[in-house]
């Protein structure tokens, strides 16, 4: 057995780790900024095709939002390091799968799949599509959505919340444009589940780090008429009469969250309203305002009555 005067001098030295370590100051940092600066460049969407005005994975956004991009206003808040980042690392997801991918058609003849392919919706609309898979032998296809998730909104929807309803909706369009007999919204988490965890709730190691919800076209396919009707509105209203001042601070009607006919009241907070005939009969916050691309403009916008 070791000594106690072997042993406190180890304490003593160790005494510092438990003190409040602040990290560098901006200005003294070697690595961070030097990645983040690398994750800035390059990662905007690719220009839409001529005379298309929304895209996909606009599905379920602000009404308003969506009209302030359609008509190309410049992005009041434009998107950080720390967003570029996020964003990032989905695409590296999506890069590390490919091999995966190739594996599963190597090891699988009676499969064909098409990665990031291109398909128009509505009138103005267009998207790439993650993922479909034929199955010629069965007369298949199936529209896979890939989604990245951080840890704790995965638990979430492991646990009866489900996908978010705008994963939902981006691939309802993309499965009712390809006429497809199956939608899988595929989530990969950034972190993992302990393993006591999910044991305790019953999922396996894949169950770990990924999720699956399957949806017939008995599902998807009014979600996406609702949606291309409402995109194709938003469109037309803002490129016509009365334009954009005519868009609503809305959602779509199908949203779990925010009920059909609530508006934002106000931008800032993103505080919205629900009223029938003068009467409030509800109210909450959406989250999205705040991470909204034209929140300045929006807010401006509403101060001028619009």
């Amino acid at each position: 057995m070791l000594s106690p005067a072997f042993i406190m001098p180890i304490r003593k030295e160790l005494i510092w780790m438990a003190r409040d370590i602040p990290p560098v100051q901006a200005g003294s940092r070697l690595v961070l900024n030097r990645i983040g600066d690398y994750f800035g460049h390059d990662t905007d969407a690719p220009p839409i095709p001529s005379g298309t005005r929304w895209r996909g994975s606009q599905a379920g956004s602000c009404a308003k939002q969506i009209a302030y991009a359609t008509m190309g206003h410049e992005s009041s808040n434009p998107i950080t390091p720390a967003d570029h980042w996020r964003m990032g690392l989905g695409s590296i997801v999506h890069t590390h799968l490919s091999p995966a991918i190739e594996r599963w058609v190597a090891n699988d003849p009676d499969v064909v799949i098409h990665e990031e392919m291109e398909t128009h919706l509505g009138e103005h609309g267009f998207g790439h599509i993650d993922m479909v898979v034929e199955l010629p032998n069965d007369d298949k296809k199936i529209v896979v959505e890939l989604k990245t998730i951080n840890g704790t909104g995965f638990k979430r929807s492991i646990q009866g919340e489900g996908p978010r309803h705008s994963a939902l909706l981006q691939g309802s369009l993309y499965a009712n444009a390809l006429d497809a007999d199956l939608l899988v919204i595929c989530y990969l988490a950034v972190e993992l589940l302990s393993p006591g965890w999910a044991e305790a709730k019953g999922f396996d190691n894949y169950g770990r780090f990924g999720a699956e919800w399957h949806y017939t076209p008995d599902e998807f396919i009014p979600l996406a008429k609702q949606e291309i009707e409402r995109m194709e509105w938003i469109t037309k209203t803002a490129h016509g009469v009365p334009g954009i001042e005519g868009v609503p601070r809305s959602f779509s009607e199908s949203d779990p969250d925010i009920p059909d006919g609530a508006e934002i009241a106000d931008p800032a907070t993103g505080i919205w309203h629900h009223s029938i005939n003068g009467d409030l009969i509800g109210k909450g916050k959406a989250w999205q305002c705040n991470y909204c691309r034209y929140q300045d403009r929006c807010v401006d916008d509403y101060h001028k009555g619009f």
